[in-house]
Order: C-alpha cells, then sequence, then structure tokens
C-alpha cells in the first residue's frame, strides 16, 4: 500500500489525501487504485496537484469514500500489460485462424490431408469425407446387404449380435436373455397381458397430477425423479422408485413406492379412503442417520437442525445446523451464535425441551441448565453442578471443588444436545431455497 489514505467524492475527479505524498508517489498518467464497498476502482491521473491533491482524467463514479486505502500503479507498468495483452491478443487470434483452415479442410476435404497445430507441428489424417465413402462401402456388405435405413434390417439381430431375436416392434421376449418362461418385456401399449411387466428408466415424474392416486404411474417398475412436495414433506426433488404390479385394484396391494430426498426418507403404500371410495398412497417416515440424531445419553430423537456442545467448547453440526458457531466464554458458559434461539419443535419438549443434558447410569441429569437468548437470536447456555444429597452415596454425583450449583463445564466425556431455529440464510435453507427454484425453472421450461 502506498503512504496515507484517501478521500474519493461520488462524481468528482479531485482526491484528496491524509498523510500522502502525492508528489513523489504519483505522475501525470499514472493510476490510482482503491477498494471501496468491495469493488476495485482503477482511477487514472490528470495532475498531481500538491502532496495531498491530485486530480483525475475523468469524474470518479463510486459511492463517496473516506480514509480508503490506495495504492499507486505507474504509467510503466500499465503500458507492458497493454502490450503483453495485445501480443497474447494476435497470438489467439493466429491460433483461430490456424482453427479455421484446420476444420475447412475436416468438413471439405477428401482424402488425407493435413492439419496444422498451435505449436507449429502438423498431422495428417483422413478428411471426414473418407469415413463417409468407406462406411458406406460396409452397409451394403454381408448379411442384410439390401440395407439402406433400418427399416430395410430383414434379418433378426441375435442375442449374441446384441439383439433380441425379434423383428417386430414391441415382440415380447422369452427365455432367451435367462428369465423365466412367464418373465416378459414389452412397450408401454395400455393394456395387460399377464405375466408381461414394463421396466421403465429415468421416469420424470413431476408432471403426473393425482400423484396419491397410483394408477396414475406406469405399470411395472419406474425409477426416476419427483417433486418433494408431492406427499413426502421436503423441499427440493427426491429419488423415487415406483412398483405397480397390478392394473387394478384387486391387486392394489401389490404396489408401493419408495423414496429418498435430502432430510427423509420412507415409503408410501396403498389405503383405503372409505369416504370416497378410494385407494391412495400413504406415507411412512424411515427414521435413520439422514433424519435422526443420537443424544449424550444414547437415544435416538428426531433430528434438524442439532449442535452438540462438548466440554471445551468443541462442537458438531449436523447438515441443517451447518454454519452454527458455539463458543465457550467462562466455566460453564457456552454461547451458540448465527441462529435464531431455540426450536420449538415438540418431539423435544417444545421452546424450553430443545436441550438434552446428560445424565449418569441412573438416569439422573448431571447438570443444571439454564439459558437466554439474545437479541440478535444466539443462545447464552449456562451449566451448573448438580447433586442429590438424598441418594445413595454412589448416586450423589459429588465432585471434588465443587458445591450444588456452582458453575460447572459440560463433562468431558458427554455432550449437550440443543435444538435451534436457523435463519432463512443458513447454509442449509439457501441450499433448499436453490433446489426449489431450480425444480421450478425446470417445470417452466417443460411447458
Amino acid at each position: 500500500m502506498s503512504a496515507g489514505t484517501i478521500t474519493l467524492t461520488h462524481n468528482s475527479a479531485a482526491v484528496t489525501g491524509a498523510g500522502t505524498a502525492f508528489t513523489t508517489d504519483l505522475k501525470a498518467g499514472d493510476i490510482i487504485a482503491s477498494v471501496v464497498g468491495g469493488v476495485t476502482y482503477t482511477l487514472p491521473v490528470k495532475t498531481v496537484n500538491s502532496a495531498a491533491s491530485v486530480t483525475l482524467i475523468k469524474n470518479y463514479d463510486g459511492p463517496t469514500q473516506a480514509g480508503a486505502a490506495w495504492y499507486a500503479i505507474p504509467r510503466d507498468a500499465m503500458n507492458a500489460i497493454t502490450a503483453q495483452l495485445a501480443a497474447d491478443t494476435a497470438q489467439a487470434l493466429r491460433g483461430l485462424n490456424y482453427d479455421k483452415q484446420n476444420w475447412q479442410q475436416v468438413f471439405s476435404g477428401t482424402g488425407t490431408i493435413t492439419v496444422r497445430l498451435p505449436d507449429g507441428s502438423s498431422y495428417t489424417g483422413p478428411a471426414w469425407n473418407s469415413f463417409i465413402v468407406e462406411l458406406g462401402k460396409k452397409a451394403n456388405a454381408g448379411d442384410n446387404s439390401d440395407i439402406t435405413s433400418i427399416s430395410g434390417l430383414k434379418t433378426a439381430l441375435s442375442i449374441a449380435q446384441g439383439g433380441t431375436g425379434e423383428k417386430t416392434p414391441g415382440m415380447k421376449l422369452l427365455g432367451g436373455l435367462g428369465l423365466k418362461s412367464n418373465s416378459r418385456f414389452l412397450t408401454t401399449t395400455g393394456s395387460y397381458i399377464p405375466g408381461e411387466f414394463v421396466p421403465q428408466a429415468v421416469y420424470d415424474s413431476r408432471s403426473i397430477v393425482g400423484y396419491a392416486n397410483i394408477h396414475n404411474w406406469p405399470l411395472g417398475i419406474s425409477a426416476g425423479v419427483q417433486s418433494g412436495a408431492n406427499g413426502t414433506d421436503q423441499s427440493g426433488v427426491i429419488s423415487l422408485l415406483t412398483v405397480r404390479g397390478w392394473p387394478d385394484d384387486s391387486g392394489i396391494s401389490a404396489s408401493c413406492q419408495w423414496f429418498m430426498g435430502a432430510t427423509k426418507a420412507g415409503y408410501r403404500y396403498p389405503g383405503y379412503n372409505s369416504v370416497d371410495a378410494a385407494w391412495y398412497l400413504r406415507t411412512e417416515y424411515l427414521w435413520c442417520t439422514r433424519t435422526t440424531t443420537v443424544d449424550s445419553n444414547g437415544f435416538i430423537k428426531k433430528a434438524s437442525p442439532v449442535i452438540k456442545i462438548f466440554s471445551d467448547g468443541k462442537f458438531e453440526t449436523n447438515n441443517e445446523s451447518e454454519g452454527a458457531q458455539v463458543t465457550r466464554e467462562g466455566v460453564g458458559v457456552y454461547r451458540i451464535s448465527n441462529i435464531l434461539g431455540p426450536h420449538s419443535d415438540k418431539a423435544w419438549g417444545g421452546i424450553d425441551g430443545g436441550f438434552e443434558i446428560p445424565k449418569d447410569r441412573n438416569g439422573q441429569r448431571l447438570l443444571w441448565l439454564d439459558y437466554e437468548v439474545d437479541a440478535d437470536g444466539s443462545i447464552l447456555v449456562k451449566t451448573y453442578h448438580r447433586t442429590y444429597p438424598e441418594a445413595p452415596a454412589f448416586a450423589r454425583n459429588i465432585k471434588d471443588g465443587y458445591e450444588e450449583s456452582d458453575p460447572i463445564d459440560i463433562p468431558s466425556d458427554q455432550f449437550l444436545s440443543v435444538r435451534v431455529e436457523m435463519p432463512q440464510d443458513s447454509i442449509w435453507n439457501l441450499a433448499q431455497k436453490a433446489a426449489q427454484e431450480e425444480m421450478a425453472r425446470e417445470e417452466i421450461a417443460e411447458e
């Protein structure tokens, strides 16, 4: 950085300095570089008026800024950069001309051609016309010698040749692929023939209207993508595997779905609704490491978003709480920041129940806990020593140097679980918002 600071005024060519030596550091044609509001401005100097005053070639168009750091860029350095850019541009243009000439030969040349490479070397090989000529010689030779288009294929390709052994479109394939005699593949026809099924892949089910009706899904097995809002109570898109094993309600229980998303996993099965006398897919969620957390006492609880706080202030976040921070401010004092206070999830006991306190082998809490929520949403957690004077000696939780209610750190071999509310601009929430927006754009594009 150059000496002193400068003041830049919006729509003004005047620059004033404090502690600067403009007459030494600058001359006409040099550049003043300064960062204002995260944007780098390069300002060419017209005249150097004094050690604390210069005039720019054109008015400064950024926001007014006083006490800004700056550095001088000599005119000679800028000239050198410009010359190098010109040389690099000329070299790039020469390369483009070579490429244009080379591609012209590839597209329109015949026989063997020679192309020139950027390093000055050359390569000799066939033009594309040569490939066309040679392929034309192969297409009318051997078996199926009358082929001029796919419709000219008279002899069915065998399984060994990579075919099915059938010439008729949609014809069933029996046995030859190692399938049982009643296992067959056929194209979707809307009709059902016993023993047949339709395999589907990369199936986009986001456009399905009435997703809860299994009859709106393809017959057979389909795998693909679905909107998470369609029956699974989550944002973004999810992976989906659907089995529709029977075409009508007489075998409706042979149908089901499995799904996996960013926050939930589970399955859907047909259930009968007596009100409208119809079958609908019902959702069941699976509890797994994606959707649950294990507290300090070994119990599984519903996750998102959860923070684990350890004795020395170290902490762990899950996907939903990523971005939260924990700082140990003193004995038994921990501050959780970048959050919006405790979470009110009833699964954790509501807003005051989002704390899982370490327990001993008898299920007794080892700590008293208090907390405060600051105006910015951060939580100040305070832990205190807890004793049980009426319990047997082995269960009184007596610690040398600590009395009842003395501030004390979380036990070193355990942790405190806290469920929090994350702001809208958290890493997780922004990712979910981006996924929703991307899905919306895709749906608009498909329309």
